[in-house]
């Protein structure tokens, strides 16, 4: 259901059970089909849960949307930081096939986010173990520091890919844990209104003032 067309049925749902809290005529005349205090009181519990897991559900997608956009950010930039990294070790390299083939360094590269995860470990893994290699690259300009600050780069982009899938589980998990209790609070409320328009079926200005309308 639509978070706004939830909301505005919470709102009414508040209307009718906060109508029966504040006006004892109202209770008075409810208590005999056995909606006491204390099941008024049953509904007020589901009505708060309910908005409260509302509540709740919107935060955890908006931790979500968060994530993902951190993610995504700093991913674009050390991709960009690992293409200029691959284009001098292509340089660096020219014309030894077998290095090249060490790094993954040929042909096109994956766009995929474990694709390029893949690429990018075997690429700064054997550069950072290997001496000969480190040599060529320093001549470049790529220490090992160098080289060693993008892989924990590398490694970064996979933990905040881990903390949005992390944030979109705990969203889905909110959602239904919404509905749920959303559902559990519309079954009492129908009940309720059913019976209140027996009970104050000659009095419907107290109908009104729980937001029901008299058939």
């Amino acid at each position: 259901m639509d978070g706004k067309v939830m909301a505005a049925k919470l709102l009414k749902m508040n209307e009718g059970i906060s109508g029966v809290e504040n006006n004892p005529e109202i209770q008075e005349k409810l208590n005999p089909f056995g909606y006491t205090f204390e099941h008024i009181s049953e509904g007020r519990i589901l009505l708060d849960r309910a908005t409260g897991l509302m509540t709740a559900q919107v935060k955890g997608y908006s931790k979500q949307y968060l994530a993902y956009g951190e993610f995504g950010k700093f991913w674009k930039s050390v991709y960009g930081v690992y293409m200029i990294t691959l284009k001098v070790v292509r340089v660096a390299f020219t014309g030894e096939p077998e290095m090249l083939q060490r790094f993954n360094a040929t042909g096109e590269r994956n766009r995929s986010l474990s694709g390029w995860l893949r690429d990018a470990k075997i690429l700064y893994t054997n550069l950072l173990n290997s001496p000969e290699a480190l040599d060529v690259m320093g001549r470049y300009g790529y220490t090992f520091e160098k080289l060693n600050s993008e892989f924990q780069d590398v490694s970064e982009v996979e933990r905040l890919h881990s903390k949005h899938l992390s944030e979109m589980g705990n969203a889905q998990q909110s959602t239904v844990e919404r509905d749920e209790a959303f559902d559990a609070l519309c079954k009492w409320y129908s009940n309720f209104r059913a019976i209140a328009r027996i009970a104050l079926y000659e009095k419907p200005q107290l109908l009104e003032a729980l937001g029901i309308v008299k058939k």
